[in-house]
């Protein structure tokens, strides 16, 4: 009778719907990274996990693929995706109100659960008819506001915009990327929970490393390589750094080449590595004195933004240097560096980094171990249990607690 009920329980369906290429998953490190990690703890919660990819990752005539089954890295997943056109902007709006299909052979899934990355319209119209088709519970994971960036003439967020206050009103569950944000739409959500990263166990589980301590020092930028995201900045960094510095990024994204005749300009002061791995980005991580989270005003972006790369640095235990922050659950003005955005800026705090981080390193060590214990992999999944089972609850022998085996490479 165990056995059959604990089956029964491992037959529960979740329709991941995100913008995430499984043969692409170096693409967008920071939301990919946390994509891969959501869909291992769903798995974990005993789920079987369909993923629809809404990246339109072709820009060629792709038909739809309607379950195929493939692995989000070590996650088995069954994978349906919208069909793609020669124009990813034009296929992408064509998509939101051209694939009832595929919303149709969704549905016959009769999920227990939908997860929505993002009020992006494509994922809130189907995340939104699952809910009420089969009456699936529905989460929306919110991790930038729709007109949080510029996007010029597309029209896209603007169709976002049109189905994020009807997202927060339908959602069961509404996971918020900081504080703000929280605060700002509590009232407004059936409920909500703070969400602003997962840490990879090889992250968490890694020891101590000293900083600072010779002449010569490493800073790093890990992330998209976006005007957005402030890295215009970095272009204008290697002549005005202190001579004993170097400039370490990694990342694709519209500077990539800019970056690389940087790193040729300045072979003593910038090394560009473009797109690796998870573990070899943890491997840089781990050598450098000072992250870099030069992002583009967030309270311009109405507090809309958390990067994903920001609790990465403070679970590293090196010196964040950064712009200013919109608040997580966090004090980080007695371990954080500030600057303005401003490669002069970034510069002088690179200045006084060394100084800084002598006297805040037992600050430093304390928001180190206190992000490592609320967004590792094992309390994120704790969390989630606990804010699933109150959705629909699952019976405790379906969970699998341990840490997966591909974060642990």
């Amino acid at each position: 009778m165990t056995h059959s009920f604990v089956a029964h329980a491992r037959d529960r369906t979740v329709v991941l719907v995100a913008p995430y290429a499984p043969e692409m998953p170096l693409l967008n490190l920071g939301a990919s990274k946390k994509i891969q990690l959501i869909a291992s703890l769903l798995s974990r919660l005993g789920f079987k996990v369909h993923h629809v990819d809404s990246s339109h990752p072709h820009e060629r005539f792709a038909v739809p693929i309607m379950g195929q089954p493939t692995h989000i890295e070590q996650t088995p997943v069954m994978l349906w995706r919208p069909f793609c056109l020669p124009s990813r902007k034009v296929g992408k709006l064509l998509n939101i109100y051209g694939s009832q299909r595929l919303f149709q052979r969704l549905a016959e899934l009769k999920p227990d659960l939908v997860w929505v990355y993002n009020s992006y319209a494509f994922e809130a119209r189907l995340g939104l008819y699952l809910q009420r088709v089969t009456g699936a519970r529905l989460v929306f994971e919110l991790e930038d506001l729709p007109l949080s960036r510029g996007r010029g003439l597309n029209p896209k967020p603007f169709l976002d915009q049109h189905y994020f206050p009807l997202l927060m009103r339908k959602a069961d569950l509404v996971t918020f990327v900081n504080a703000v944000l929280l605060q700002r739409h509590r009232q407004d959500v059936k409920a909500g929970m703070l969400f602003p990263s997962i840490l990879q166990q090889a992250l968490v589980e890694q020891p101590p490393l000293p900083r600072f301590q010779g002449p010569h020092h490493r800073v790093g930028y890990f992330g998209g390589l976006d005007v957005d995201k402030g890295v215009g900045t970095l272009l204008d960094l290697p002549p005005l750094m202190p001579p004993n510095w170097k400039l370490v990024v990694t990342g694709v994204g519209p500077l990539s080449p800019a970056l690389s005749e940087l790193a040729q300009k300045y072979p003593q002061k910038v090394e560009f590595h473009g797109a690796v791995s998870h573990a070899r980005v943890l491997e840089l991580m781990s050598a450098c004195d000072v992250i870099l989270n030069p992002h583009s005003s967030i309270t311009g972006m109405h507090d809309g933004v958390f990067p994903f790369k920001v609790c990465e640095a403070l679970a590293s235990g090196a010196l964040l240097v950064s712009t200013p922050l919109p608040s997580i659950d966090i004090d980080l003005s007695s371990c954080v560096l500030f600057f303005d955005g401003s490669a002069r800026g970034l510069a002088d705090a690179l200045g006084k980094a060394a100084a800084h981080h002598a006297r805040s390193q037992e600050a430093i060590a304390r928001v180190r171990d206190h992000v490592r214990n609320q967004y590792g992999e094992g309390q994120v999944l704790a969390q989630l249990q606990h804010a699933i089972h109150a959705l629909a609850p699952l019976p405790p022998e379906t969970l699998d607690m341990r840490p997966s085996p591909n974060h642990l490479n």
